[in-house]
């Protein structure tokens, strides 16, 4: 199975300019060709260009067009994943540790949900695969590292606990895990993130995701939250969970995005990402296009000094 992403999505908005190119340089043709008839001299052309007096330059116009379209293509970041069958995938489960984990609206409250499911994870993954815990606020913190033994791994999770640090930073947490997978050579690497809101501290999310793509680790998001928001002691809590950059995250990684309302859904989420046994792994093709665009740049500029060349 192929996938394609972009990195900058909005530059394919500049492709309409591709028929605006074709309609205008057969304008200009026209216009050329009037202006021959008026002052050109047929036989003396005729005898230069032996017989093709006026020519509608096709070859250069693709040339042209294919440069546009590649340097385009190269400027939006276009990503080809292919689908591979792989072994078994080394996890870190990277939990929100923020203050509105403990909204009500999953039984107890969305902290404890998250870690009862996510144990539940642990117990149904193989003896071999190694699992990692990182928790988050405004800045993440390393439960444990990678290790197969699953009774530690269940006890870093019962350990998360809501910490007092201003803000949630999704970035810094992805980039923590994806370090914390960087041991794992021979397999391949997951970071499932459950989190019930949005990037409010911390640098952009796009370089914490083009990292993890780098070291080829997919990410995998579950948004925690109904649509009317829980409560927490006496506090009224709107939903405020970033589904959009979290489906970005998981899209841009090759992982897979969910939206959990319950328990029911959690438990779902974590059963589809434990049954993928293929890795999407990430071509770029941005240096690939800029470098076709230049080659055909310096083809055009060759075309238009020998044989499309303007004669005096």
């Amino acid at each position: 199975m192929v996938d394609v992403t972009f990195d900058n999505v909005h530059f394919l908005w500049l492709l309409f300019t591709v028929p605006i190119l074709v309609a205008l340089h057969f304008f200009l043709m026209k216009y050329t060709k009037r202006r021959a008839i008026r002052f050109a001299n047929f036989e003396a052309l005729r005898r230069v260009t032996g017989g093709m007096v006026l020519s509608k330059n096709i070859t250069l116009l693709v040339v042209r067009l294919l440069i546009v379209i590649l340097l385009i293509l190269s400027a939006s970041g276009m990503i080809v994943w292919i689908k591979a069958p792989s072994s078994e995938f080394n996890y870190v489960i990277t939990i929100d540790g923020s203050a509105s984990m403990l909204a009500k609206d999953f039984d107890p409250d969305r902290l404890t949900a998250a870690k009862m499911t996510a144990k539940t994870f642990v117990d149904s993954v193989v003896s071999d695969v190694e699992v990692g815990v990182v928790s988050f606020s405004g800045i993440p913190r390393i439960e444990q590292s990678l290790t197969n033994d699953k009774a530690t791994v269940k006890n870093a999770i019962d350990a998360v606990k809501i910490t007092s640090t201003g803000g949630t930073d999704i970035g810094s947490a992805i980039v923590t895990s994806v370090n914390l997978l960087e041991p794992a050579k021979d397999r391949a690497k997951s970071v499932i993130l459950l989190t019930d809101g949005r990037q409010t501290v911390g640098g952009p999310l796009s370089e914490a995701v083009k990292y993890a793509r780098e070291k080829e680790v997919t990410v995998s998001t579950i948004a925690m939250a109904t649509k009317a928001g829980g409560s927490f002691e006496t506090t009224k809590l709107l939903s405020t969970v970033d589904t959009e950059s979290l489906q970005g995250i998981a899209s841009s990684t090759g992982g897979m995005f969910f939206q959990a309302i319950d328990e029911a859904e959690l438990t779902t989420a974590f059963r589809n990402i434990i049954a993928d046994t293929e890795q999407n792994l990430p071509h770029p093709l941005r240096v690939w296009f800029l470098g076709f665009g230049i080659f055909f740049l310096f083809l055009e500029w060759g075309l238009i000094n020998t044989r499309f060349r303007v004669l005096p």
